[in-house]
């Protein structure tokens, strides 16, 4: 069982520092993490860190969705990557990410109007059925972080009493302003006397608004709609 450590990182020469000594040799490499089903990848594997500074880095990263932090895998330790005030974008298995607070977001489409994907996942309770084969949940954990002396170290395996529940959420930037969605009745409504185009449009392509090409389709039409 591999621990995730987080170390304090001190400004931007250490983050960089700490993702170069990694071994060139393990280009192409991954470390499996099929078993932690948090995980946004099945293992992890190499990915471009941009700094706003324009320096890049890369590293063997993987997304844990359910405390929300980008890992990554280094001499046998999964560690937690912070100072995300100076990070500009990852790029990690064709997709790209960006630091939002704490968290890091998915880009679907980018421009006037951009569509970002909050990986999210919960741990929930599994039920345990009553003597009248009724399911009653049981009290578990909402994380099984613990914390050790002045870091944080997590235990990624799963206790059998939590399962993964999903709990994404879809945002809308339009002129530098976030808008939260979970509904296409929602996203129709953060357009203001678009609704009606935006509804056809939607309805005529039949596409699965929460899907990624759905996403991305609705966020281009969009972006038609403000030129």
């Amino acid at each position: 069982m591999k621990p995730i450590l987080r170390q304090p990182i001190i400004g931007l020469t250490i983050l960089v520092f700490n993702m170069l000594i990694i071994s060139p040799g393990l280009s192409g490499q991954t470390a499996p993490a099929g078993s932690f089903p948090q995980l946004l990848f099945p293992n992890f594997s190499r990915g471009i860190i941009m700094m706003k500074s324009g320096k890049t880095t890369s590293a063997l990263l993987n997304y844990n969705t359910v405390d929300e932090e980008m890992l990554f895998e280094q001499n046998g330790n999964y560690m937690v990557i912070n100072k995300l005030d100076e990070i500009d974008t990852i790029s990690l298995q064709n997709r790209k990410f960006v630091p939002v607070e704490q968290a890091f977001y998915e880009v679907i489409v980018k421009g006037r109007v951009s569509l970002y994907i909050q990986q999210r996942n919960r741990f929930t309770p599994v039920g345990t059925k009553t003597a009248y084969g009724i399911t009653s949940p049981t009290a578990g954990p909402s994380s099984v972080s613990t914390v050790r002396g002045q870091g944080q170290s997590r235990n990624l395996e799963i206790p059998p009493n939590v399962t993964i529940s999903p709990a994404i959420v879809y945002w809308v930037k339009i002129d530098g302003v976030m808008n939260k969605f979970t509904t296409e009745r929602q996203f129709i409504k953060i357009f203001p006397g678009m609704e009606d185009k935006i509804k056809g449009f939607l309805k005529n392509s039949k596409l699965e608004l929460k899907s990624r090409e759905g996403l991305l389709q609705a966020g281009k039409f969009c972006n038609e709609l403000y030129k």
